[in-house]
């Protein structure tokens, strides 16, 4: 390795020299994208020397950029994440940009190898090339095109022991967007993300599209198998058949130019039947063949809003069904399936309530759906704070640059775009009462030295504010991480994981419960809220048994309160009003629900699934009318409208 990244610096020393010190084009030795960034650079009166990337930012610009660029961030940031998970093993720092070329996110790293990293991609941080010279992001806005800039390619001496990746993204109108980059330190060897990066970036110009008030979505491809990937084209149109955007793929594909031109319909950019666009607005046709004016053939997938909408009403008739008993039990404590009574689990839940009564932070450890903010309502309800308000804060669902004013508030004219006269955060908002941090081991690491602060002095500042405001409620917290590990890896204080875990109370997987079959008729009694519940069979409950439950009590719940409603009139809940993922480790078992038969080239599943369907689109997804419609029972339509996949 070391000798790959000697003869990389040798080469592109020698091409600098070319370059800066003799005037002279140094083609083949560095790409004509970067000499053509040097020549820019040097126009923008820049010099080599210059030190420009490692000043702070300060927090009102932070806060504008955040503002300002919302749906972006909100479009980028999951696909970021999968990325930074992706790249972890390659101390990849992951970044994206707005069209003026400011950073708006940034996920990097722990410890000193990340430390000038985040420096330099502060949030509100300018990138362009008029400001720090040849990178990655700023060459990429000018060129609109992947690009690689490693080590002295960079213009600035103090940028040089970098690498970054960058692509550029475009907007439904085919506008650029912004730029979504990939940076590392430099060792010389190839940077071959650009593929991930490019698969990431056509993600969220997905993400873009489907955030557009469209009444159809197209996706297409000259090849089948790749409508469900990022290389389809897609298209967003409004219930006219005018096209309301686009991404790259769609434009490439039919020879588009960038921009909205309100002369684009769908009946101009397809040569198909008259009828296609209305069939598939109304739902009517899912899959079909289109062509382009060139006499190009695509397979098309049609996704419209009113068969989403019609679908909708599906899944609220079945929650309709059972508002009534449900409202009954609501006046009830909302009391979890509780943790094994006795033995450890029993005792540490004894302390913890102990433990909440005295001010003591609780930490709550356990496995997504095992009941963590239940069981923190519960410390609340049985408390003398039980009055006080109860304010609960997912940690990792709020993008870093709007978790502050979310935490603390902030006051009037802080940042662009905010409340006239300031807003409460839920710090304040808990005053009284008790405050709930879910996943507190995603809390961003930046902020947890605040947090740290806050808990210690018990006070804390709004945002553009200087007046303390007093810190008053109780603190439990819940985390589905090791944070032992986390603090290890560098990715949690220390220090704040001591202050939050006064008591800790670990929450069992339902698969580990000892005492899941009681649990579960508890649950299905509670469901049923007082009335008479139909039975198990023998068959279902060794399905729930056995089922290993990924998603825990919240997917039981979700199941049983399912199971009812299909089950609705008749007298025992069997393996048919179960989801099919419970049943998978019965399969072998469990007889396929599709009987074929040679009916026209369609099986009589797919007879039955088209009667269905337009029943209930004539019936305007009324279940009830649908049922009669068909001269079935309406509990029979549930299971027919679950098996053909017509039902969340």
């Amino acid at each position: 390795m070391g000798e790959l990244l000697a003869s990389f610096e040798a080469r592109l020393a020698h091409a600098r020299q070319l370059f800066f010190e003799r005037g002279q084009n140094p083609a083949g030795l560095v790409s004509a994208p970067t000499i053509r960034s040097w020549e820019r650079s040097l126009e923008y009166g820049l010099r080599t020397g210059d030190e420009r990337v490692l000043t702070p930012v300060s927090r009102q610009e932070a806060q504008i950029v955040t503002e300002r660029n919302r749906r972006l961030i909100a479009c980028a940031q999951p696909e970021m994440e999968k990325l930074r998970a992706a790249m972890t093993r390659g101390s990849w720092g992951i970044v994206c940009t707005d069209p003026d070329g400011l950073v708006v996110q940034a996920l990097c790293g722990t410890g000193n190898a990340f430390y000038n990293m985040k420096q330099i991609f502060q949030i509100g941080r300018s990138i362009r090339e008029a400001d720090i010279g040849t990178n990655g992001l700023g060459c990429a806005l000018i060129e609109r095109q992947p690009i690689v800039i490693q080590a002295a390619e960079h213009f600035l001496d103090e940028i040089r022991p970098f690498a970054c990746a960058s692509v550029p993204l475009f907007d439904p109108a085919g506008g650029l967007a912004g730029i979504l980059d990939a940076t590392r330190y430099c060792d010389g060897s190839p940077v071959s993300v650009l593929e991930p990066l490019a698969i990431a970036a056509r993600a969220v110009e997905k993400r873009m599209l489907e955030a557009l008030d469209g009444a159809l979505q197209l996706s297409f491809h000259t090849r089948a198998e790749l409508l469900a990937t990022p290389l389809a084209g897609i298209m967003v149109f409004d219930e006219d058949g005018r096209l309301l955007g686009a991404n790259q793929t769609a434009r490439q594909l039919l020879q588009l130019a960038p921009g909205r031109d309100p002369e684009q319909v769908f009946a101009q950019l397809f040569d198909c039947p008259a009828e296609t666009f209305r069939q598939a607005l109304s739902g009517r046709l899912t899959h079909g063949a289109l062509w382009s004016d060139s006499g190009l053939g695509f397979e098309a997938r049609f996704e419209s809003r009113e068969r989403n909408a019609l679908l909708a009403r599906i899944g609220h008739a079945v929650q309709t069904l059972h508002d009534t008993d449900r409202d009954a039990s609501r006046s009830a404590p909302a009391t979890p399936p509780a943790p094994d009574v006795d033995g450890p689990a029993g005792r540490a839940l004894h302390i913890a309530r102990r433990a909440f009564a005295r001010d003591i932070p609780v930490l709550i450890n356990g496995e997504t759906g095992t009941g963590k903010e239940v069981l923190a309502r519960r410390l609340h309800e049985e408390s003398e704070r039980a009055s006080g308000p109860f304010v609960a804060i997912n940690c990792s669902s709020l993008p870093a640059g709007l978790i502050e004013s979310e935490f603390f508030g902030y006051e009037d004219g802080a940042f662009t775009g905010g409340r006239r006269g300031g807003a409460a955060g839920k710090f304040e908002l808990a005053r009284g009462g008790t405050l709930f941090l879910d996943e507190i081991g995603d809390m961003p690491l930046e902020l947890q030295g605040r947090l740290l602060r806050v808990l210690q002095e018990r006070s804390f500042t709004r945002l553009g504010g200087a007046r303390p405001i007093r810190f008053d409620a109780r603190i439990v917290t819940a985390t589905h991480r090791r944070l032992e590990a986390r603090v290890a890896e560098g990715l949690f204080r220390e220090d704040l994981f001591y202050r939050i875990k006064g008591v800790r109370v670990c929450l069992p997987a339902l698969r580990e419960r000892a005492d899941r079959a009681t649990l579960i008729e508890a649950m299905l009694a509670r469901e049923a809220a007082g009335g008479a519940a139909p039975r198990l069979s023998t068959d279902a409950m060794r399905a729930l048994m056995a089922y290993a439950w990924p998603g825990n009590i919240r997917q039981l719940n979700h199941v049983l309160r399912l199971a009812l409603t299909l089950a609705e009139g008749e007298a025992e809940i069997t393996c048919e009003h179960l989801p099919e993922e419970v049943l998978e480790d019965n399969a072998a078992n469990t007889p396929s629900p599709a009987t074929h038969a040679d009916t026209g080239g369609m099986c009589l599943r797919e007879l039955e699934l088209e009667a269905v369907k337009a029943t209930m689109a004539r019936c305007g997804g009324n279940v009830s009318a649908a049922a009669r419609s068909l001269r079935v029972a309406r509990a029979t339509l549930y299971r027919k409208l679950r098996l053909f996949g017509l039902l969340d």
